[in-house]
């Protein structure tokens, strides 16, 4: 068979036009065709009869997809226009239309280095059950989350297909770069938007893979959402993952709350599956949401006006804000050049009239540096003289030494002046312009007119679906029906390939929080998709690998010959891409901030983001405070007297509203008791889980005594600063030394420049007996030692024997038929021994003793037994056993116990309170 054309027939009787194989040659005649068949006889058609298409190319080597599903049997396709035939050697199809359900891709020539990036996860993910992910109790059975996420990878990995050439996999694999389009489309903003978001949203669409680097508070969520609502105008999916399941649902919530909930299918594990199968709603929209397509065409021309006169607006609103900053930072800088360098106004008014010509800002630096090189002590030369007459109309020669110390600070002082004013010039003109230019009334109408194309195109979507009915059982099988209806589907990035039928492709992946997010589950979400935009910010806090891992991943690296873009330990998926690609990756900051107070946002704008944060907030208040502890008092990664002391600082402010505040910390040993002491409805957490999280107030525990890398990490100080929206403030010991360079250090010096900081800082008030302990406080303690010699035992048995004796049984009333005996033995206090265990019995038997027994002088009856403990003892295993045993047996002969722990505090209250309470017992 010539396989250089096809032709098409119509039947005499039913009048369709059938194809035919056994057709040999097609020669065109006056009237239409002569066609000769393979059986040798010719026959003649008139044009009406004929269908006759010529084969326009022909592809070897290919990979042939209908609907989405690789079409195996064949590797070679003839293009005849409307119509492909299908080959594999001499195996052909018939005529298959060609329309958008048929792709066609060229097989990969080398899948080398996809091979080895996939064989790098696979030996990652065999050697090791550490990586950290929540999996969700139902589907753990008798496994770890470890080995349940680790082997739901191992599974996804093995079944990707290397050699499929359409997914982001094979780019990134490839380390090829990604492809970019110019669509023409019409994008709409119905969420709102700012110049960078929008930005944001014409880049994600016209890269095959690109970054949107989102810094706290810049409206990522709301980005993503202006990128869902072209993707469904334009008739496209896109799944959304995160590590973080609140991120991904944030954005169903978001929908959902804006009437837009039926575009979300929320799948990822068993029970969101069951959950959201199990109360599916019929999809409806709105009739007020249809148009006519005169409206429709009136709108896209609105939209399109808008869009351009708001480009410029944008710029503006941009620069006023950025003024705003640039004033405030000017203002607080003259305030502490008026403190440090202060000028007599009688002196300003004299030196003010001496200068008889105009100044700027500028003239008056090149004033003060004229005055720096000629030196006011010396004489002035003719030139000098002359350019202080003719530059400055600096006529009175005669007072500069006069005024010789006066005059620099009078310069700096100037400077300032003229620089705020200018300062203010420009924002007053600038808003002035905006107002003048409806910016406010425009951008709401851009947003208003963006939603009603969006409404619109949903109306057309779903009035033309018919209802199916989907289960969790069946809706894979009929997977482009249902993303068809539910086009934007929600899963955990751990999940997504087993929510989906295998070799499914979205058209768009987005992945949120990518920071946190590594680069195997990333690669196993990027085989699920034609598209990938990246959303995160590179400085978040990335995801936490275990020591194990890191030791193993360097020795794979080199076996496979792994490029550092692919380092699993040290690269997120966001650094992955900044290093693969480089300069050759589109990716758009997000720059307009929203959330927190000015001068909180602006220590992480200045010390993190370059200062290329526009902020857009407003605040008077001063939003920081320091609690300083009178003692370090951490160990094991807690600090019990900085939980106290945040307790009560909470308890003492927030009373009404405990909900609008979080505490954060490094460690989760000290999070999690911050969980237990803190007032019900305070969040605490580690800093990495907040990540993502926002507050009214936040208050960061240090924990340590000193700076470390752990705690001084740049990106944990920037994510616990910016959760704060209103007030941040820091509970660290007094005696923390604050190095130039650390961050911590940085932060500290930042809040104290920003206002008197005797004011700021606040003195823990909480104090113990057992502060003398600390180093801070060694020489009071060698002082209080030299005092008390005849005290035998630890240091803090001789502070506990002094304040009883000398306060508590001393001055005190009521106590005054007490006293008390040291290091009293247990199996004094014991008359029958049938209660005990054979342990117990050699426990009391082995000189087991009680560090202070108080009891009454009348009849010798004890009344209460005090143990100290060290905060070592607090994690000695061996000690803690004996300790319990102890408490038993006082329990079992009925002595009231009191333990004193040396981090701990209001010992002598205790003491009292306990004391009371046993004498009442008789």
């Amino acid at each position: 068979m010539d396989h250089s054309f096809i032709v098409y027939l119509k039947n005499k009787t039913s009048l369709k036009f059938e194809y035919k194989e056994d057709v040999a040659t097609v020669e065109t005649t006056d009237k239409g065709y002569r066609i000769t068949f393979i059986n040798g006889r010719s026959y003649n058609y008139g044009a009406d009869k004929v269908l006759y298409y010529p084969r326009l190319s022909s592809r070897a080597e290919v990979r042939i997809y209908e609907h989405g599903k690789l079409n195996r049997r064949y590797n070679a396709v003839d293009d005849y226009g409307r119509y492909l035939i299908f080959r594999n050697g001499d195996n052909c199809s018939y005529p298959v239309e060609n329309n958008g359900h048929i792709e066609i891709c060229d097989i990969k020539k080398n899948i080398d280095k996809t091979v080895s990036v996939i064989n790098y996860f696979k030996k990652i993910l065999e050697g090791s059950h550490n990586i950290s992910l929540e999996i969700p109790s139902e589907e753990r059975d008798t496994k770890s989350s470890n080995q349940v996420s680790n082997e739901i990878l191992l599974e996804a990995i093995e079944g990707i297909d290397l050699w499929e050439s359409r997914s982001v996999l094979s780019a990134y694999a490839d380390g090829s770069r990604p492809l970019q389009s110019t669509s023409g489309e019409l994008l709409i903003y119905p969420f709102g938007c700012n110049g960078s978001q929008k930005e944001a949203v014409e880049t994600a669409l016209s890269n095959s893979i690109s970054i949107i680097e989102g810094p706290p508070g810049t409206g990522k969520t709301q980005t993503i959402l202006n990128i869902i609502a072209n993707l469904i105008v334009q008739h496209k999916t896109v799944a959304i993952v995160s590590n973080n399941n609140a991120a991904v649902f944030n954005v169903q919530q978001k929908l959902s709350a804006l009437g837009y909930g039926m575009l979300v299918a929320p799948l990822g594990s068993k029970a969101n599956k069951a959950s959201f199968f199990d109360h599916l709603e019929e999809q409806t929209v709105r009739q007020d949401f249809e148009v006519s397509e005169e409206r429709l065409k009136s709108l896209a021309d609105e939209a399109r006006h808008l869009d351009s006169v708001l480009t410029t607006c944008f710029q503006y609103r941009n620069q006023l804000a950025s003024l705003k900053t640039t004033l405030s930072d000017a203002e607080m800088e003259f305030s502490h050049i008026k403190a440090e360098q202060p000028l007599d106004q009688h002196i300003k008014a004299i030196l003010d009239k001496k200068f008889r010509r105009k100044s700027t800002s500028g003239r008056i630096l090149k004033l003060k540096d004229f005055l720096s090189i000629i030196g006011v002590e010396n004489r002035l030369s003719i030139i000098n003289k002359l350019k202080l007459v003719l530059q400055y109309g600096f006529f009175d020669l005669k007072s500069i030494n006069r005024y010789r110390e006066a005059l620099p600070v009078y310069v700096n002082h100037k400077f300032y002046e003229l620089y705020i004013a200018k300062t203010k010039k420009e924002i007053l003109y600038l808003e002035k312009w905006l107002r003048s230019n409806n910016e406010e009334t425009n951008l709401n109408n851009f947003v208003k007119v963006s939603k009603e194309l969006f409404d619109a195109a949903l109306f057309k979507k779903y009035s033309q679906l018919d209802k199916v009915a989907f289960t969790v059982e069946n809706y894979r099988r009929q997977f482009d029906a249902f993303t068809a209806r539910y086009p934007v589907i929600l899963s955990s990035t751990l999940s997504l390939h087993t929510s989906i039928p295998k070799g499914h492709l979205f058209d768009y992946l987005i992945i949120d929080e990518a920071s946190q997010v590594d680069i195997i589950k990333s690669g196993v979400c990027f085989s699920c998709c034609r598209n990938a935009i990246v959303v995160g910010d590179s400085m978040q806090l990335t995801h936490i690998v275990d020591k194990q891992i890191r030791a193993a991943v360097s020795k794979l690296q080199a076996e496979y010959n792994i490029s550092p873009a692919y380092d699993y330990v040290e690269k997120s998926i966001l650094n992955s891409l900044k290093s693969l690609y480089e300069n050759n990756i589109k990716s758009v900051m997000l720059k307009e901030h929203y959330r927190c107070h000015p001068v909180i946002i602006g220590f992480c704008n200045k010390k993190y983001y370059g200062n290329q944060l526009v902020i857009m907030t407003s605040g008077e208040n001063h939003p920081f405070r320091i609690i300083e502890t009178n003692i370090s008092g951490g160990r094991k990664h807690y600090n019990q007297r900085q939980i106290d002391e945040t307790d009560l600082y909470i308890r003492e402010r927030y009373t009404e509203d405990y909900k609008k505040v979080g505490v954060v910390a490094p460690y989760r040993n000290h999070a999690t008791r911050l969980q237990k002491q803190l007032p019900s409805g305070i969040e605490a957490d580690t800093i990495h889980k907040f990540q993502g999280r926002e507050k009214e107030v936040i208050v960061f525990n240090t924990v340590d005594d000193k700076i470390g890398e752990f705690i001084d990490d740049p990106r944990l100080i920037n994510v616990a600063v910016s959760r704060a929206a209103k007030e941040f403030i820091v509970v660290k010991p007094a005696s923390m030394e604050l190095p130039h360079g650390t961050n911590i250090g940085d932060m500290i010096r930042y809040i104290c420049y920003h206002t008197d900081p005797a004011e700021t800082t606040i003195q823990g008030r909480i104090r113990s007996v057992f502060d003398l302990l600390y180093k801070e406080y060694n020489q009071a303690f060698d002082s209080f030692l030299s005092s008390n010699k005849h005290i035998k035992g630890s240091p803090a048995e001789i502070i506990i024997h002094k304040l009883l004796k000398d306060n508590i049984l001393l001055n005190n009333a009521q106590f005054s038929s007490i006293d008390m005996v040291r290091e009293y033995k247990l199996i004094d206090l014991i008359r029958d021994f049938k209660a005990f265990s054979e342990d117990e019995i050699r426990f009391i038997r082995h000189n087991s003793r009680i560090d202070f027994l108080l009891y009454n002088k009348i009849d010798k009856t004890p009344v209460l037994a005090i143990e100290v403990d060290g905060v070592s003892a607090h994690d000695d295993l061996l000690q803690w056993e004996r300790d319990k045993k102890k408490n038993h047996i006082l329990e079992i002969i009925g002595l009231p116990l009191l333990r004193l722990s040396t981090d701990g505090h209001n010992e002598e209250a205790r003491i009292i309170e306990k004391l009371n309470a046993a004498m009442a017992l008789g």
